[in-house]
């Protein structure tokens, strides 16, 4: 091509029209890349709002008032009402996506879990449905984390339909029933019934399956148990009761007790608090703030007494040797069961927590069975001639207080063998076995010693994972470990962990599943089971305070997905820095081009 030619090309009328549009071309499509960048951002603005909304379980119809809101903050995405969602529709929709990030997150760690631990519990909302709420504790590289899977309609509360529905959601999830190896439950006969509960069904899946029942309704069933079997603990707890009803029924008899109790202590009460049979040892808050305000109570009851029956009869209650004695008991006592309890309320509670901590609290029980403890110690002091705190006390003879100290010993032994029943030492073999063998704290630290330790643990946990399983149609379910294999390792993994220094059962398994995976696989899932059996129902339990935030009498028309899907959003570990947004926003769009 001549040089003349592309000069005369060049200053031609269509080479100019050309590249003019090339211009306008290129300066549209950096508009449309802006505009959609703008756009995108938008979005992603208004789905932290909707996370953050769901997060605080406030309502999807204030969405608008919200975006309003930050509008008139000036806030960059919301300055202009162009892009802005209002209809509730796309709120719903907009919720629907980041259920799905967090879905497609659970589904991964799901399938990084090798084994998977089931906590379940059945409740009713407030519009009378029963619920069964699931939570699954997953495993990845040693590491465990609980996570929400749902709160579902069930038809009734039958351990079959009971197990049909959690089947069904696992299954959805793409769980099969034999991955699952720990079930956690309140311990009520339709989960753990012999014959028909839930976790013997399971069991026709998942042979190897371990069911527990959940510690900390075991310690309130310990407290229970003993104040039951004890009229005069009974008794005290009727008369605290009345005491707290009295009060909260009547705002000036509560504002006169609190002038009464600031003219006494120059400091405002302590609430009155109710022992309550559905939450957890609640009589030791109830006994706190009874104790704090004993000399108040009793001023301002001796003044309401003429006249009202019902403050004359709870005046003479709390002026008897035996309820001023029973408060000091309770306050040395109660702390005892309430920390065992608490054990069982951590995160991360896992099963070797369980024989140290109930041998704990059984010797703190002993020592305060066979002497007083600090409380009571200061009472029995400063109590002389039955007078205390200035006030003399009624029934305070020598065969009242002989009666109380029976009582008060009845009243303990019965925790004490409250405790041995409701943890027994053959119910919790298998787990003890694994502590056992998985605790490097708890080895002893010569070689000989070592083999004879561990021995029965071995034999036990082998047996039970290391042996086939055969069930009434016959058919056999392969071990999940080499029995063999397992036993003859054993040495060699226990002085390994060992000699790592300072490992106890948790640090034992991580290091089990990174760091000997591959020269001893046996252990290496052993550990992966072990620390995937729940010893706690407290995260199910939890999970129905936010539903009950969520649904309540102004949004009862909430349905069992909505309810699950806000739930889930409440109760992920992400925040607005860790939440992928961008996902969201890409889920959002494809179900916009769905609806096209």
């Amino acid at each position: 091509m001549q040089k003349s030619a592309l000069n005369e090309h060049s200053g031609s009328t269509d080479h100019t029209t050309a590249c003019s549009l090339n211009k306008q071309q290129l300066a549209i499509k950096g508009h449309t890349e802006k505009a959609k960048e703008i756009s995108s951002n938008k979005l992603e603005s208004q789905l932290v709002v909707v996370f953050d909304m769901a997060k605080r379980m406030i309502p999807c119809h204030q969405f608008v008032g919200q975006t309003e809101l930050l509008r008139a903050l000036k806030a960059p995405d919301f300055i202009s009402t162009d892009g802005i969602y209002r209809h509730s529709d796309s709120v719903d929709e907009m919720e629907r996506s980041v259920e799905s990030v967090l879905l497609s997150q659970l589904d991964a760690k799901i399938q990084e879990s090798e084994f998977i631990g089931v906590i379940i519990d059945e409740t009713v909302n407030i519009t009378v449905d029963k619920k069964l709420i699931v939570y699954l504790k997953l495993e990845n590289r040693g590491k465990t984390e609980t996570c929400f899977l749902g709160n579902f309609d069930v038809d009734d509360g039958t351990a079959k339909c009971i197990f049909a529905k959690m089947s069904e959601q696992l299954q959805k999830r793409g769980v099969a029933l034999s991955r699952v190896l720990g079930l956690s439950s309140d311990g009520a006969s339709v989960m753990t019934g012999n014959r028909g509960g839930v976790g013997t069904l399971l069991k026709t899946h998942s042979p190897f399956s371990t069911q527990v029942h959940c510690g900390a309704h075991r310690v309130a069933l310990v407290a229970l148990d003993a104040s039951k079997a004890v009229e005069a603990v009974a008794a005290f707890k009727r008369t605290t009761t009345s005491i707290y009803s009295y009060y909260k029924h009547s705002a000036t008899k509560t504002k006169r007790l609190r002038n009464v109790a600031l003219d006494l202590n120059d400091d405002d009460m302590i609430s009155l608090k109710q022992p309550c049979a559905v939450r957890w040892l609640s009589l030791q808050r109830a006994v706190d703030s009874i104790q704090l305000n004993w000399p108040a109570l009793v001023t301002q009851l001796g003044k309401e007494a003429e006249g009202n029956a019902q403050a004359l009869g709870l005046h003479r209650e709390i002026l008897t040797y035996q309820y001023v004695a029973w408060i000091h008991t309770l306050a040395d006592v109660l702390p005892v069961m309430t920390k065992l309890n608490l054990v069982f309320q951590k995160d991360d509670v896992n099963l070797s927590m369980i024989k140290p901590m109930v041998r704990a609290s059984d010797a703190a029980l002993i020592q305060l069975r066979d002497a007083p403890g600090p409380a009571e110690e200061k009472f029995l002091t400063e109590c002389q001639d039955g007078i205390h705190q200035n006030v003399k006390l009624t029934r305070a003879d020598a065969r009242s207080v002989q009666a109380f100290k029976n009582a008060r010993e009845c009243y303990i032994q019965h925790l004490i063998d409250a405790l041995h029943e409701r943890f027994p030492d053959d119910t919790l073999n298998l787990l003890s076995s694994l502590d056992t063998l998985l605790n490097p704290d708890q080895y002893p630290q010569e070689k000989e010693s070592l083999r004879k330790y561990a021995r029965q643990a071995i034999d036990q946990v082998a047996g039970h994972f290391g042996e086939e399983k055969v069930d009434e149609d016959g058919v056999d379910t392969a071990p999940l470990i080499n029995g063999s294999n397992f036993r003859r390792d054993a040495p060699a993994v226990m002085t390994a962990l060992l000699c790592y220094g300072g490992l106890r059962f948790t640090g034992a398994c991580g290091v089990l599943i990174r760091d000997m995976a591959e020269m001893y696989p046996e252990w290496a899932t052993l550990a992966k089971i072990a620390v995937v059996i729940p010893v706690s129902s407290v995260p199910a339990e939890r999970g129905f305070s936010p539903q009950n935030r969520i649904k309540t009498a102004d949004r009862s028309r909430l349905g069992d997905v909505k309810v699950t899907r806000l739930m889930r959003i409440a109760s992920c570990r992400e925040t607005m820095d860790t939440m992928d947004f961008k996902s969201a926003a890409t889920y959002f769009n494809d179900a916009k081009k769905r609806r096209k």
